[in-house]
């Protein structure tokens, strides 16, 4: 067997400019998404539950007043914990405390209603807001302009390295989001 010389392997590699392009887009958001929860705690997981629901019940409501369709609420999560620590430190052996927390997520149509919104659900009940995003309701457009903008981008870089380095473009070899 003969070992290959090092001027043939080195012929044979590929030779490849690897950069990456950024496209960004600016927006006016037009939606607004928030998550807003009622956490509850009782001695009991039963009253916790029941206590949790009421409470939910009238915040969903609220929200319904202020109209935001049933479609644009969603549950986004649900958990009971015991808790074994009270506010004064641990609790007898034979004592827990039950947390209930639901969240659901809202979407906001209408931005000039949103802190008249969160203000509906907090005197409903609402004790959680995790904050609110604002967005797009359908970026799909704004995507692909970014994308092609990404693309210019990563071609003239590309190009900028080729000639500084004597040699020219060629076809693309791969691309990843």
């Amino acid at each position: 067997a003969h070992a290959q010389s090092t001027t043939t392997a080195s012929a044979t590699l590929p030779r490849i400019i690897t950069v990456v392009g950024e496209g960004k887009v600016t927006i006016q958001p037009d939606t607004a998404r928030a998550q807003i929860g009622v956490e509850v705690m009782k001695q009991s997981v039963k009253e916790a539950s029941e206590a949790n629901k009421a409470a939910l019940e009238a915040v969903l409501a609220a929200l319904q007043a202020q109209g935001i369709a049933e479609k644009d609420i969603q549950t986004s999560s649900f958990s009971i914990y015991a808790e074994r620590y009270g506010p004064e430190g641990p609790l007898p052996v034979n004592q827990r405390n039950y947390r209930v927390r639901n969240n659901v997520t809202v979407v906001i149509g209408d931005l000039d209603k949103v802190g008249t919104i969160l203000d509906a659900a907090i005197e409903a009940g609402a004790n959680n807001i995790y904050g609110v995003e604002f967005g797009l309701d359908d970026p799909t457009a704004l995507k692909a302009e970014a994308r092609k903008s990404a693309i210019a981008d990563a071609r003239a870089k590309a190009a900028e390295l080729a000639e500084l380095n004597g040699v020219a473009v060629g076809s693309v070899v791969s691309v990843s989001e």
